[in-house]
């Protein structure tokens, strides 16, 4: 699978996820905010070797500067919400169909 391909999955699921976690925790944000986070996860996604850890750490620096709210739980359990939700669109894109 092509790393931009990943790469653009990281950003959809974010666009998609985020938004569901902080409405759950009634977080305050711009939607702009939560594009800005999920480009900058997607993009550092495609550093080598230390792309996976590095697009997490991003996705939170991105949004805690943006928004301003409380770092735990609501924007570091948002960003795992929206990565633990990339394994099945993973899964479901790299195995063939039956």
């Amino acid at each position: 699978m092509s790393p931009v391909l990943i790469a653009a999955i990281y950003a959809g699921c974010g666009v998609v996820v985020i938004p569901l976690v902080f409405a759950l925790f009634k977080t305050q944000y711009q939607f702009l905010d939560v594009v800005l986070a999920s480009v900058a996860a997607g993009a550092a996604s495609l550093i080598p070797t230390i792309g996976g850890p590095a697009s997490l750490v991003a996705a939170v620096a991105v949004l805690y500067w943006r928004t301003q709210q409380s770092l735990f739980p609501d924007i570091v359990l948002a960003v795992f919400a929206a990565r633990l939700a990339m394994v099945p669109v993973l899964l479901t894109l790299r195995l063939p169909p039956y």
